[in-house]
């Protein structure tokens, strides 16, 4: 199957994703207090839009604490236990964000496109997945994150009464337009082009075309695999 690979990419890219988003922070006083009330006062929990523009404009203000209160309580946890064993790095990689499109996704595409599993705990009457178009800027580029336009899948579900993001994943761009669930836009034909480039000849790239690493496997590592 064309996507099959890509997709089953999709959860393994989603755990890489926590960990880029989260590198550490100096104290966790203040996050303990925050995961106790667990809601942001300024923010409408009735809304995943909202939610998730709430957790972009806590990336712009480098807010950690208030970037955790849009997650789901697993998610803050995880966040704080490892805000607890990495207390000298940034909590951000991203300097900036903005939210330029979101949009839904209709039932057939969303679970493929979200590579949920079975064995996952959501109830999916209570699940929505969007696919968002995000401009970042970053002091260091790499394989999932760059200056510019990124793609993302984002999965919020119902929790105590109120909507909180489970996950953001890179997803098969390709998949999405060719679905017809694209945005269509010229950002997103570049990063189909990048998508493609890093499936078929190991190179990394960002929006500007330049080649930022190279994941090909040598000619050494080619022979040991037969």
């Amino acid at each position: 199957m064309k996507y099959q690979k890509k997709l089953t990419a999709v959860l393994l890219i989603t755990i890489f994703l926590l960990s880029v988003v989260i590198t550490g922070f100096t104290s966790i006083s203040k996050a303990s207090t925050k995961e106790s009330l667990g809601v942001s006062d300024a923010t409408n929990f009735d809304d995943p839009i909202t939610v998730i523009s709430g957790m972009v404009q806590a990336i712009n203000e480098q807010d950690p604490y208030e970037y955790m209160t849009y997650f789901t309580n697993s998610n803050r946890t995880a966040m704080t236990q490892f805000l607890s064993s990495n207390k000298s790095e940034s909590f951000f990689k991203e300097k900036q964000a903005k939210l330029i499109q979101i949009k839904e996704l209709p039932k057939d595409i969303d679970i493929e496109a979200a590579g949920i599993s079975s064995g996952e705990n959501l109830n999916l009457d209570d699940t929505r997945i969007y696919y968002a178009e995000i401009n970042f800027k970053v002091d260091k580029e790499d394989k999932w994150l760059y200056n510019g336009t990124n793609y993302r899948v984002i999965v919020v579900t119902k929790e105590d009464g109120n909507w909180k993001i489970v996950r953001l994943s890179v997803p098969s761009i390709e998949y999405l337009k060719d679905t017809g669930n694209g945005f269509n836009s010229k950002d997103e034909n570049i990063a189909v082009k990048i998508e493609s480039t890093l499936e078929r000849k190991g190179q990394v790239m960002n929006m500007k075309g330049a080649v930022i690493d190279n994941i090909a496997a040598t000619e050494e590592q080619l022979k040991n695999e037969k």
